[in-house]
């Protein structure tokens, strides 16, 4: 593949990157969880370690700074199409389907590359989105699964009688 490919390629994935941070960003900002905001917080932050990441390969490639592409807003209407409403479980499986794209797609750049260090670049990204895929996937199975938890009354902690 030609330089301009690859450059294709990092463009394509840095656009991806501030999305999937952005929308970690939206739904951590809808939850009361505090838990489930930090793991969204941590998600969010490294999205932006991948732009990071493909932002330093960028300019070596392109000999210069990656600006995204300004959005166009004169000479057409945007139609504000509403927002879904989830449960946590979808968004979760939204998530980790999402990882898995990602996954597939530093997987492919990785194999359509031939420079070693573009090589080795495109996998360390895959292996990364293939840990957070495999993380939010038992995260969903946890959610969704109606699993029997079994314990007595008696080993409920603090089930004492109040000291009069």
């Amino acid at each position: 593949m030609d330089k301009t490919g690859v450059i294709k390629i990092i463009e394509d994935a840095i656009g991806e990157e501030i999305k999937a941070r952005d929308f970690y960003k939206s739904i951590m900002a809808q939850l009361p969880d505090k838990g489930a905001q930090l793991k969204l917080d941590v998600m969010a932050k490294a999205e932006d370690e991948h732009r990071r990441i493909l932002s330093g390969l960028y300019a070596r490639l392109a000999g210069r700074e990656y600006t995204p592409p300004i959005e166009k807003k004169e000479g057409y209407i945007r139609i504000e199409v509403p927002r879904r409403d989830a449960r946590l479980a979808d968004v979760v499986k939204i998530i980790y389907e999402a990882e898995e794209r990602a996954y597939q797609f530093y997987k492919n750049a990785a194999d359509k590359v031939e420079d070693p260090e573009e090589k080795k670049t495109f996998l360390k990204l895959a292996q990364m989105e293939k840990s957070h895929e495999e993380h939010f996937k038992e995260e969903y199975h946890t959610l969704v699964e109606d699993a029997s938890i079994r314990f007595a009354d008696e080993e409920i902690p603090w089930m004492i009688e109040a000291m009069e």
